[in-house]
C-alpha cells in the first residue's frame, strides 16, 4: 500500500509539468461497469465517469448504438480492459483525437493476467483471462493509473484525486481482508461455475471450482459437452453451480434438468450494483456473499 501510494505521488509531480489538453474536470468514459466503479471511486466528489455498456449487457456480445461512438468521441479519457473482451472497441478507440488518453488495463505495467486456465500468463501466451478487475491488485492498480492521468489534466482537483486514491486503496486492502477470513474455511469446498469468470477472484482467495459449464463465453456448450456435464454433477454432487445473472436459463436448466444442484447467482460485472466510491468493494463482497449461500444447507 505504502509503495503504491508514494510511487502514484512520485508519479503525479513528474505529470504536473507535462502539458495539459485542459483545464476543465476530464470526462471519463469507462467500458463496463466494474471499471466505471473504480473510476467512480478515484472521480468521487470532482465528477461521476460515464459507462459504455449498459448493465444487463454482456460485454463479449454488445453491439455499438451511434449514441455510444458519441460519447467516446467526446471522452477526454477511455478506460477499457482490452481487445480479448471488447474487440469491437478496438477499432473504434483508435480511431479517437490524438487528444484523449485511452487507458487499456490489460496493457498497464505490472498488471496481474491469467491464463484461460488460471496460471499466470506466459510471455508466449496471446490469450488472457479478460476478468481483470476480480482480482484487487488489479482494481488498485488501475486506479492508480487514472489517478495520475486526471491529475495530469486537472490539476486543481490534484488532492482530491490523491486523497480518493488512497482511501480507495484502504477500503479495497480492508475489504479483501474480510473476504479472506469469511472464506478461508471455504478453501476445500466443491462447486461448480457456469462460465469460467471469476477466476482471478478464486485464485486470490484460495478457492477453486471442480468443473465449468461452458468454458467459451462466446458460443453455448453442445449436446455431447452437457451429457458430459451432467454425467460430471452426478458423480461430484458440487455444493452449487455459480451461475452468471447474465446467463441463459433455458441452458443452465437443460444442463440441471431434475438433478438435486443448489443454483446460487452471482454478479461478476455488479449489474445490481451502485458505481460509487464504494461500489467495487460491494462488487467483491458480493461474491463472498455467493459462496457464502453456496456453503448455506439447502
Amino acid at each position: 500500500m505504502i509503495t503504491r501510494i508514494s510511487t502514484f505521488c512520485l508519479l503525479a509531480g513528474t505529470m504536473l509539468m507535462c502539458p495539459l489538453s485542459s483545464m476543465a474536470q476530464p470526462s471519463v468514459v469507462a467500458s463496463i461497469k466494474p471499471l466505471q466503479m473504480i473510476a467512480a471511486a478515484v472521480m468521487d466528489g470532482v465528477a461521476q465517469p460515464a459507462v459504455l455498456i449498459p448493465s444487463n449487457q454482456s460485454p463479449h456480445h454488445y453491439v455499438l448504438r451511434p449514441s455510444d461512438v458519441a460519447l467516446v468521441s467526446s471522452a477526454d479519457v477511455l478506460l477499457w480492459v482490452g481487445e480479448p473482451m471488447e474487440t469491437y472497441l478496438a477499432s473504434l478507440f483508435s480511431d479517437v483525437e490524438d487528444a484523449t488518453t485511452v487507458l487499456e488495463a490489460a496493457s498497464l505495467p505490472e498488471i496481474w493476467l491469467q491464463a484461460p486456465g488460471g496460471e499466470q500468463l506466459q510471455e508466449e501466451e496471446a490469450r488472457y483471462d479478460s476478468h481483470l478487475w476480480l482480482n484487487s491488485a488489479n482494481a488498485m492498480l488501475i486506479a492508480e493509473h487514472l489517478a495520475v492521468e486526471l491529475v495530469r489534466r486537472d490539476p486543481a482537483n490534484s488532492a482530491a484525486y490523491q486523497s480518493n486514491l488512497a482511501a480507495f486503496q484502504s477500503l479495497v486492502v480492508a475489504t479483501q481482508a474480510q473476504i479472506a477470513t469469511r472464506l478461508a474455511s471455504m478453501r476445500a469446498m466443491e462447486f461448480a461455475v457456469f462460465h469460467d469468470g471469476i477466476r482471478y477472484f478464486e485464485r486470490q482467495f484460495g478457492l477453486q471450482n471442480q468443473f465449468v459449464v461452458a468454458p467459451d463465453h462466446e458460443s453455448q456448450p453442445g449436446i455431447r459437452h452437457l451429457m458430459e456435464i451432467q454425467a460430471l454433477i452426478e458423480q461430484n454432487s458440487p455444493a452449487c453451480l455459480l451461475e452468471d445473472i447474465n446467463t441463459s436459463m433455458a441452458t443452465v436448466n437443460t444442463v440441471l434438468r431434475d438433478l438435486p444442484v443448489k443454483r446460487v447467482p452471482i454478479d461478476p460485472l455488479g449489474d445490481a450494483i451502485v458505481a460509487d466510491k464504494q461500489g467495487y468493494a460491494r462488487l467483491l463482497t458480493s461474491l463472498a456473499d455467493a459462496f457464502d449461500t453456496c456453503m448455506q444447507a439447502p
